[in-house]
Parts: C-alpha cells; structure tokens; sequence
C-alpha cells in the first residue's frame, strides 16, 4: 500500500498529517508514506526529521494583493500541476491525503480525476477556499468541527477533530501543577500567541506583567513565539519587569500540555491546533483570533469553544492592557465560573481523531 500525504505551510497542517502517518504505519508496517510538500512551508524542516521521504513540488500562495508575487503564484499553478503529474506517474498511489497548504490542491485536483481514493482533513471551523474547492472532488472529507459540515457536498464529510498528542489528555492538575512549583494560592495564566508570535497577546501581557510586579500570588507562563522573543524581553526590561520572578518568558516549549494542565487561564491565538489542545486540556481560555488569517477561519474556531461559554473571545483590535488585566482579573476572582468553563471545553474536545481517519481510510481502501 503506498500513500501520498501532502501537509505544508505551517504546524497545523503538518503534525495532523504526521498524526494519520502514524497512525497507519502502526496499523500497516509494511505501508509506504510519501510526504510531498513545497520549499516555501514549514515541512521542509519538520517532516526530514521523522524520517519520512519528502519530495517538493513547484507551489507558492497568493498575496493579497495584485503584485509580481501575485504573477508569481499563478505561475505555481502551472508548475505545481506539471509537478503532480509527474510525482503521480512515478508512485502510481493507492491513495492520496491533503492535510492542507499549497502542495493539497494540485495534488488532490489530479489524483481525483484519475479516480484515485482522495481525502481531505480540514483543521478549521471555516475551511479555506482550497478546500472548499476540493470538497467537490475529493471522496471523503475529515472535519474537525462540525461547523465546518455547511460548507462541503452532503455526505461526503464526516467528523474526525483534530489529532491532538495522547500527552493531552487526561492529565492530572495537581501533578502538573506541582511539577511547575505553584502553590494552591497561585493563579497561573499561560500566554501563547503560537509558532511565530502574537504582537498584540505579547504587548497586553506586558500589561499583566506590570499590574502583578508584587504579587506573589500571580505567576505567568508567557510563549512569545521564536521571532518575538528578544523583542519581549527588551521591552521588559525598559519597564523594570524582568527581574520579577514569577515571570516565565520562553520562545516556545515542547511541553505545552503540562503548561495547560496547569494554568488556571491560557490567553491564545485560536489556530485549528490551538483550540483543539486548549479543548484537549479543557483549559478555560481568552481567545484573540488573528485578524489577518485567510476567511477569518480564527474567529470560527475560537466560537467553537466562545460561543458555548468555555472561553471569552476578545477581538485583536480591542485587546489593551488594561482590557486583559480587568478581563482576567474578574476570571481569576470566580472559581466558580472557572470550572464551568472547565466543563464546557472538554464537551468540545475528540479523543479519537485519527482513529476516526483511519476506519474512513480503510472504508476507502475496500472500494
């Protein structure tokens, strides 16, 4: 059996499929996985360290407005359909998986019309034009929130979530919290603002920063993103913060799920991945969706958890200081209100995502 999975872009669409790689690697030893990808996404990086073969096509995404770039990426159609082609000719696949980012389309577009079994797995509550696209060629389509069901064929979806590490799930408070050293009369609250950094998340938490100097009961666990880093630390250190030593200041770190077991509030992006581990954790959450992400998609994933009560939904254009610091004050102050909130994110949370695409794989396969 030898499957084609193109994932590119960013860390959202490359870890889902990592996740269903997995997942049928463990169920079929004997498979062959071919990644395939571009040179202008985040796989070129990821994927070569998991050991899986990659190999690239010519694609690239569009500006938004009207430029060489632009000229530039509609060349890439060409070149990417010319190069699924020949990657198609070569492997001759039983089937083809898009995860997301610019190598899916192509990709996918071909493999359909060849009648070669096709999936799709759609990260976010408002899919992106691709995909939407796509929805009307491919054979089955894995959403991750049912919201997501409106905007494909009828009967061709079927709900999946978003593959989330089993490190997310059922975790223990007390033994992450003491893994971090946080007393009982601490209230931690995690700030993430993602892979790249959220400049807004990051300018309101030097607020928090500010407002809890001497407190002793208030920790913070703040990921800056790697670009904004040196940033952060530069602008606390004009304001005097850096010395306070319930700060915890890192670009990133690979134990995100302990720091959400353990945070009494994590004020996030809401990326697809981010909402999908917060919901994981059931952390309660103040979301601030990226304004410029393609369809407002953010904003659709931050309802998912928003609409029903389990988080608060601050738009990016009124986040201040002093709207974080009131907001997450009166949060803290009801713990009441926090385990409610608790409660409602776990409702939206799936155990069993990749297991779900692997049954709908082999349904596939059995054609």
């Amino acid at each position: 059996m030898k499957i084609l999975i193109a994932a590119g872009g960013t860390g959202g669409h490359i870890y889902p499929g990592l996740a269903i790689a997995e997942k049928i690697k463990k169920e079929n030893p004997d498979a062959e996985i071919i990644f395939i990808g571009s040179m202008v996404g985040m796989e070129k990086n990821i994927i070569p360290q998991t050991g899986y073969p990659i190999e690239y096509i010519r694609v690239r995404g569009f500006e938004r407005q009207l430029s060489l770039e632009t000229l530039a990426a509609f060349k890439g159609i060409f070149d990417g359909l010319q190069d699924s082609k020949k990657v198609l000719n070569h492997h001759q696949p039983d089937l083809v998986i898009g995860t997301g980012g610019f190598t899916s389309g192509p990709l996918l577009l071909l493999a359909s019309r060849r009648k070669i079994p096709t999936m799709i797995h759609e990260q976010n509550a408002f899919p992106g034009r691709s995909n939407r696209m796509l929805g009307k060629k491919v054979d089955r389509i894995a959403i991750s929130f049912q919201e997501a069901n409106r905007y494909f064929p009828e009967g061709k979806t079927f709900l999946a979530g978003n593959p989330v590490r089993s490190e997310y799930y059922d975790l223990n408070r007390q033994t992450c919290r003491e893994n971090l050293g946080l007393l009982d009369s601490q209230k931690m609250v995690l700030i993430m603002g993602g892979s790249q950094g959220a400049g807004s998340i990051n300018q309101g938490a030097l607020g928090l920063m500010k407002a809890w100097d001497n407190r002793s009961d208030r920790v913070i666990y703040h990921l800056t993103g790697k670009q904004q880093y040196h940033q952060v630390l530069e602008s606390m250190n004009a304001q005097g913060l850096a010395s306070f030593e319930n700060n915890h200041i890192e670009a990133y770190s690979n134990e995100v799920y302990g720091l959400l077991g353990a945070a009494d509030l994590v004020i996030s992006r809401s990326g697809a991945m981010s909402v999908a581990e917060i919901a994981a954790v059931g952390t309660p959450s103040i979301l601030v969706p990226y304004p410029m992400a393609a369809g407002n998609h953010q904003e659709f994933n931050a309802r998912v958890i928003t609409d029903h009560g389990g988080g608060l939904l601050i738009e990016d254009s009124a986040l201040t200081g002093e709207l974080l610091l009131q907001t997450v004050e009166d949060l803290l102050k009801d713990e009441i209100l926090l385990q409610n909130m608790r409660a409602i994110t776990k409702k939206s949370r799936i155990f069993d995502a990749v297991d779900r695409i692997y049954d709908e794989i082999n349904k596939l396969m059995e054609c």
